[in-house]
C-alpha cells in the first residue's frame, strides 16, 4: 500500500472532523439534555421514545377528560342531594298534614310549602354544567322538564367517556329511575298526565276507577270456577242483600237482584250504599287474559280496613265471594296500574307512577293538601319514602363513579410517572457521562491538532536534507 502525504492528510482531516462531530453531538446533548436526539443516534430507543411520547400525550388528554368527568359528576351528586334533601322536608310536611290536629286552612299552607319545592325540584332537574344539562340524555340542549306540565321532554341515555386506556365512566345518569316516562306528544291530554288533577277522569266513564282509594281497598277472590272474562255475564244466580257497614260512620243493605252481573252489584252498591263505600269492577288481568274483580272501597277514603260486608244470598252463589272480600294495598287495575295502554294509568291515584315519578310524588301531596284529604296525604308518606330510596341508590351510583374517577386519576398519575421515567431512561443523557465524553473529545482532538501541525510544518526539503 502506498501511503503519500495526501493519504495522510485526508486522513487526518477526516479524523479531526470525526472529532469535531462527537464534540458537537456531546455539546448538543449536554445543552438539550437528551442523549437520542435523531433516530440514527439510537433506533431502538427512539421507537420505544415515540411509544412513550404517545402515552404521555393520551395520557394528558386522559387527565383532561378526568376533570370533565369529575366536574358533571360532582353536579350530579349535588343536584341529587339536593332532591334528597327536599324529599325530606317534603315527606315532614305529609306527615304533619296526615294528623288530625291540622284543619283545611293549616293543611293549605302546607300546600304552599311543597309546591315551593316543587318547583325547586324542577331547577334541580334543569341543572347545567357548561351550558349542558346533566339530566338530558343526549339532548344536552333542551331543559330536562318542562316547568309548567313536569314532562321530561329529554331521551334517557347515558353518555360515557373514556379515563383511561381501558375504562370508561358515564356522566350522566338515566331519567328513568325517578321522574320520567313517555308519553304521546299527540294526545290532547298529554299536559295533564304528570301533574295531574285531583281525581281527574281521563275516561270520562262515571264507573272508571280515576278517584281510587290509593291507600286499599276490598278486593273480591276470584271464583272457583276460574277468572270472569266478561263483567257483564250473571254472577249472582238467585241474588241476595248485602249488609255493608263502615264502622261508626254509617251502614246500608243493598238489595241484589237475581241473576245480577258483576256491573250490576257495583250499580246496587253504589245507588244503595253510595254514602259510605264506593264499589268498582276492576280488570286485574291483562287485555288479552281478563279477570274481573269487584272492588269495593270506603267514603271517605283511607278507611276501607273498617269495611265489613256480610251476604244474605242462597248456599253455593257467588254473591257469597262478597262476604269474604281482602284488604289489599296495590289491586292490579285499580290503584296500581303498570300498563299505559290502561286508561287510568295517568289516574291521579295510580300507586304505581306516584312512588315511580319524583314530580308526581310531591304533586300528590301538594293536592291532597289542597284538597283536605288525610287518606292520600297518608299515602304520600309512602311515595315520598320511595321516591328518596331511588335517590339514595343514584346517589350510590354516583358516589361509586366518583370512587373510580379518582382511582382512575391516582393510577394514570402512576402511569405517567413510570412512563415518563421509561421515556428519561431512553431520551435523557447523563449530564456527567457527557461531560466526561466531551472532554474526553476535546483531548483527542487537541492530540490531533498538533500532531497534524507538527507533522504538516515538515517539508520535501526537510526530507532531502
Amino acid at each position: 500500500m502506498k501511503v503519500t502525504t495526501s493519504f495522510i492528510y485526508q486522513s487526518f482531516l477526516k479524523d479531526f472532523n470525526s472529532q469535531l462531530e462527537e464534540i458537537f453531538r456531546a455539546q448538543k446533548q449536554l445543552s438539550t439534555g437528551k442523549r437520542v436526539l435523531s433516530p440514527s443516534d439510537d433506533p431502538v430507543a427512539m421507537s420505544r421514545i415515540v411509544k412513550y411520547r404517545s402515552e404521555l400525550s393520551a395520557l394528558e388528554e386522559y387527565s383532561r377528560v378526568i376533570d370533565t368527568a369529575d366536574i358533571y359528576n360532582s353536579a350530579i351528586e349535588t343536584a341529587i342531594n339536593d332532591l334528597k334533601n327536599m324529599v325530606i322536608k317534603a315527606k315532614t310536611y305529609a306527615v304533619n298534614g296526615s294528623t288530625d290536629t291540622l284543619s283545611a286552612t293549616d293543611r293549605l299552607a302546607l300546600a304552599q310549602e311543597v309546591d315551593s319545592i316543587l318547583q325547586r325540584s324542577i331547577e334541580a332537574i334543569n341543572t347545567k354544567v357548561s351550558s349542558r344539562y346533566i339530566f338530558g340524555g343526549y339532548k344536552t340542549d333542551i331543559a330536562p322538564v318542562n316547568v309548567a306540565t313536569g314532562i321530561y321532554q329529554s331521551d334517557t341515555n347515558l353518555q360515557y367517556v373514556d379515563i383511561s386506556f381501558f375504562l370508561d365512566v358515564a356522566v350522566n345518569i338515566p331519567a328513568t329511575d325517578f321522574f320520567t316516562y313517555q308519553i304521546d306528544p299527540t294526545d290532547p291530554d298529554r299536559n295533564l298526565k304528570v301533574l295531574t288533577p285531583y281525581n281527574y277522569n281521563f275516561t270520562g266513564d262515571p264507573n272508571g276507577v280515576y278517584d281510587a282509594d290509593p291507600l286499599s281497598a276490598l278486593l273480591m277472590a276470584q271464583p272457583s270456577g276460574g277468572a270472569i272474562t266478561y263483567p257483564t255475564a250473571s254472577f249472582s244466580a238467585s241474588g241476595g242483600t248485602l249488609n255493608i257497614i263502615l264502622e261508626d260512620l254509617g251502614s246500608a243493605s243493598v238489595n241484589i237482584n237475581p241473576g245480577a252481573s258483576l256491573e250490576d252489584i257495583r250499580d246496587a252498591i253504589n245507588s244503595q250504599a253510595g254514602s259510605i263505600v264506593k264499589a268498582w269492577v276492576v280488570n286485574t288481568g291483562t287485555s288479552t287474559s281478563p279477570d274481573y274483580r269487584l272492588v269495593i272501597g270506603s267514603v271517605p277514603n283511607g278507611k276501607s280496613d273498617m269495611v265489613k260486608i256480610s251476604v244474605t244470598a242462597l248456599s253455593g252463589d257467588n254473591l257469597n265471594l262478597l262476604g269474604n272480600m281482602s284488604l289489599e294495598e296495590n289491586i292490579n287495575g285499580y290503584n296500581y296500574i303498570t300498563d299505559p295502554t290502561d286508561p287510568n294509568y295517568y289516574s291521579f291515584n295510580n300507586n304505581y307512577l306516584n312512588e315511580n315519578y319524583y314530580l308526581r310524588a310531591l304533586h300528590f301531596l301538594k293536592v291532597a293538601l289542597e284538597n283536605n284529604d288525610q287518606g292520600r296525604i297518608q299515602k304520600a308518606v309512602g311515595y315520598l319514602d320511595k321516591i328518596a330510596d331511588k335517590l339514595y341508590r343514584q346517589q350510590s351510583i354516583i358516589g361509586a363513579r366518583l370512587n373510580k374517577v379518582e382511582s382512575t386519576t391516582d393510577y394514570n398519575l402512576e402511569v405517567k410517572t413510570n412512563t415518563k421515567q421509561s421515556l428519561s431512561n431512553d431520551q435523557d443523557a447523563d449530564a456527567l457521562q457527557v461531560i466526561s465524553e466531551l472532554q474526553r473529545r476535546m483531548t483527542v482532538l487537541q492530540a490531533l491538532r498538533v500532531t497534524l501541525s507538527d507533522f504538516f510544518r515538515s517539508n520535501l526539503f526537510d526530507f532531502l536534507r
